[in-house]
C-alpha cells in the first residue's frame, strides 16, 4: 500500500514518507494510541503537518513517556513505534506483552508519595 492515509500524529514514518507500507503501520498507530490512553493527551498538538512529518521521519520524534509510566507499558509503546517496521511486533505479540503486564500492586506505577508533578493513573491499592 502507498499514500498518506491516516490521522496526523498516529501515522507511521513510512506512511508519512510516502513509502510502501503494510500492517506494521497499524502497530505503530496502536503504540501511539496506548500512549494517548495512558497520558490522556493528543500527540504533538502544537505541531503542523509538515513539522510532525519532518520530526517523526527525520528526527525519530515520538511522544515523551512520563517517568511514572510503568516500564513494562513503556516497553510495549517503544516496540510498537520503532522506526523500522520490521522491528515492530505483530499485533498478537503486542497482545501477549500487554496481557503479561503485572497489574498487582498498581502495575509498577510510582507510588503517589514519590510522584513529582506527574499526572499519572493512580492505583487505589495500598503500597
Amino acid at each position: 500500500m502507498t499514500g498518506e492515509t491516516g490521522t496526523l500524529g498516529y501515522m507511521a514514518p513510512e506512511v508519512l514518507n510516502g513509502h510502501a507500507y503494510n500492517r506494521k503501520c497499524d502497530v505503530y498507530s496502536f503504540g501511539i494510541c496506548l500512549w494517548e490512553i495512558y497520558c490522556c493527551e493528543m500527540p504533538y498538538p502544537d505541531l503542523s503537518f509538515s513539522e510532525v512529518t519532518s520530526a517523526v521521519v527525520r528526527q525519530n520524534l515520538r511522544p515523551e513517556i512520563p517517568r511514572c509510566c510503568p516500564s513494562s507499558l513503556a516497553h510495549v509503546m517503544k516496540r510498537c513505534w520503532d522506526a523500522n517496521p520490521d522491528k515492530r511486533p505483530e499485533m498478537d505479540e503486542v497482545v501477549t506483552l500487554l496481557e503479561a503486564i503485572d497489574t498487582t500492586k498498581g502495575g509498577g506505577m510510582i507510588p503517589i508519595d514519590q510522584q513529582q508533578g506527574c499526572l499519572c493513573f493512580r492505583s487505589n491499592r495500598g503500597p
